[in-house]
């Protein structure tokens, strides 16, 4: 069961983001709309040829069915059809396929779909006038039963919140521009003032206050959440040092928005805590404030170092700009592998098959620090890029040559973090990396940063095998067998820990955040997050999912799959008894919530339990001399 990394495959780079897995198991339609005479199912990939048709099986009252017999990767879209083509794999992509179903056979079919495929459940279509592209949900199905039901998917109350003019709960900040001037440009500053009312939450102390507050300068941040959303993130620099909120004492911090993120605003805080579980040097501190523009609410931000070379930040020596100095010009350096080509920076490009230059494949690194280079200064570190290029790519993966240039176990340590997410553009832009003055010093990644992508597609692959936004050399790197052993003895080391401490940094996180996100919601309805105890419990669940993939390749220390440790809990979904079966004696079971709270424990000292459970889903853990398994079982 234990492997180290997979071996990447070439064709990986043609895959879409939208891959999904389709699970072994039974799947359902409901025909009483569609009607189709014979139904079929069918799915295929976007980039290559090779989409699957087959033949469901009629089960009465309107209900076919399919049992797929093992798990089926990276699928891009799938229908339900009604057609007389034969079963069997055709020579067509997913797109060509459905077009020639419905537009040159005429062939009636349901709209295309990537929603998620669960074992067990009823896909239902919607009534559609013109008898085509029906549109459908799926819903959970009881086998035998003659009408399907919506699964069980008990929400959490959520307390109300007073929000006037702000819940209260968490510190204000207050910005002011100089004559109240709109914020339109991020790379103008305009003049403004702040200050932070932190409501006497303990711990923390108020900064300025209306009468005298601090004197600063205010622009605009970010590149697609600063032209995508109304709700817009802000680069703040005061005329003197401070620490606001217990941040890291410096002039410079940013104000983020995260509009983008639907998941009870834990993105960032998810990665920022990983970061600090695996030990990176230096990870980015926040708070949640309530910020008011003007006089203006504006919802709930978070106020989080801006990423720089400091003292209290990215330790490294500051570089003059210019400089030309041969002995200078080796560090420090602050650079961003970017994923815009707007900066100033410097170029470099990916290699091909047979080790030259692929100039269809840019690496842009933008140099945050210095900000200016002299002609010494390009040219060195251009030549260090370049020689760290030629290394990772290396047609002898049994090579050491880019490990002079790359620290390997901070590496590690910011791979992990992003792998565990499923973030497909940590490697891609907002990828941080600084070198230390010296002829012999190499690059460390970090500090982490913009998880904006995360959490959005957890399916079970490595975040190199998909890299819908052009991954760099991480998906190289990991063909060297000396990473490989060096992920799995850093993940052999932390990861028994690892779910129990993201459960307290999390919940700790949400239970301050849970009256300010409802007023953030009223302000900003189009955003989401209207109940973070749901948006909490999801997360929990994903990560715990994903960790549980990544044992299978990386390894255990405590905690081991069902499959792994042949117990069985049947039957799943079930209507409150909950039968579990044993290959060892059973010491204890543990009945928890989505976000691992332990509701009911009971004891055993048999190979069988049976338990009687209130309606609800919840994470069933069985502890045995070996380990222990974990299971997600959903009780209507």
């Amino acid at each position: 069961m234990k492997k180290t990394l997979l071996v990447i495959l070439a064709v990986w780079a043609t895959l879409s983001c939208f891959a999904l897995t389709i699970p072994a198991g039974t799947i359902y339609f409901d025909n009483s709309v569609t009607k189709f005479d014979q139904v079929k199912f069918a799915y295929g990939y976007r980039d290559k040829a090779g989409t699957v048709l087959v033949s469901m099986t009629y089960q009465g009252n309107d209900v076919w069915s399919y049992t797929i017999p093992s798990k089926v990767r990276n699928v891009y879209r799938y229908i339900f059809l009604e057609t007389a083509l034969a079963d069997g794999t055709h020579n067509y992509t997913f797109s060509d396929f459905k077009d020639k179903v419905s537009l040159e056979r005429n062939e009636i079919r349901t709209a295309t779909s990537e929603k998620t495929i669960t074992d067990g459940y009823i896909f239902v279509s919607q009534n559609n006038a013109d008898r085509n592209w029906y549109q459908g949900e799926w819903q959970w199905y009881e086998n035998g039963g003659s009408t399907p039901s919506p699964a069980p998917t008990p929400q959490p109350e959520l307390p109300k919140a007073n929000c006037n003019p702000h819940s209260a709960t968490v510190p204000v900040f207050y910005l002011n521009t100089e004559n109240k001037k709109p914020i339109e440009s991020k790379e103008e500053y305009i003049n403004g003032t702040l200050y932070i009312d932190a409501l006497q939450n303990e711990g923390y102390q108020s900064a300025g206050s209306e009468a005298s507050p601090l004197v600063t300068q205010v622009k605009g941040r970010g590149n697609w959440t600063w032209k995508g959303f109304d709700k817009k993130p802000y680069r703040i620099k005061m005329d003197a040092k401070a620490s606001l909120l217990n941040l890291t004492k410096d002039k410079s911090y940013t104000l983020l928005a995260h509009a983008d993120d639907n998941y009870g605003f834990l993105r960032n805080t998810s990665g920022f805590a990983l970061s600090r579980y695996f030990e990176l040097v230096y990870t980015p501190t926040h708070q949640p404030v309530e910020l008011f523009l003007n006089g203006d609410y504006r919802g709930l931000y978070f106020l989080t170092d801006h990423i720089k070379v400091s003292s209290n930040r990215v330790n490294i020596t500051e570089q003059d700009d210019n400089e030309t100095n041969p002995e200078n010009v080796t560090g420090g350096w602050l650079l961003e592998i970017d994923n815009y080509d707007e900066d100033p920076h410097i170029t470099i490009y990916k290699k091909d098959a047979w080790g030259e230059p692929d100039y269809t494949e840019p690496m842009w690194f933008t140099y945050k620090s210095p900000e200016e280079l002299s002609y010494q200064q390009e040219m060195y570190i251009t030549n260090f890029l370049n020689l760290t290029n030629d290394a990772v790519y290396a047609q002898d993966k049994s090579s050491t040559e880019w490990e002079k240039y790359i620290d390997m176990d901070a590496l590690v340590n910011y791979y992990l973090v992003y792998e565990i997410l499923g973030n497909r553009e940590g490697f891609h832009g907002s990828c941080y990396m600084h070198k230390e003055k010296g002829a012999d010093t190499k690059l460390v990644f970090g500090p982490v940063w913009d998880f904006g992508n995360t959490l959005w597609d957890m399916s079970e692959t490595f975040i190199y095998e998909q890299y819908p936004y052009g991954i760099k050399w991480i998906d190289e790197i990991a063909k060297f067998p000396r990473f490989q052993e060096a992920v799995r003895e850093r993940w052999l080391e932390k990861r028994g820990g690892l779910m129990s401490y993201l459960r307290t940094e999390v919940n700790s996180f949400i239970d301050k955040i849970t009256m300010a996100s409802q007023c953030d919601c009223k302000k900003w309805p189009e955003y989401g997050n209207a109940n973070v105890l749901e948006r909490r419990n999801a997360v929990l669940e994903l990560i715990e999912n994903r960790l549980l993939w990544l044992d299978t390749h990386f390894g255990t220390v405590g905690i081991t799959e069902t499959e792994q440790l042949a117990v069985t809990v049947y039957p799943n979904p079930t209507k409150g008894l909950v039968n579990i079966i044993s290959d060892q004696a059973i010491a204890q079971v543990e009945l928890a919530d989505l976000s691992g709270k332990v509701l009911n424990t009971y004891s055993g000292d048999n190979t069988s339990l049976q338990l009687n459970v209130a309606k609800g889903t919840y994470l069933l853990k069985v502890y045995t001399a070996s380990g222990i398994a974990v299971s997600k079982v959903i009780i209507y």
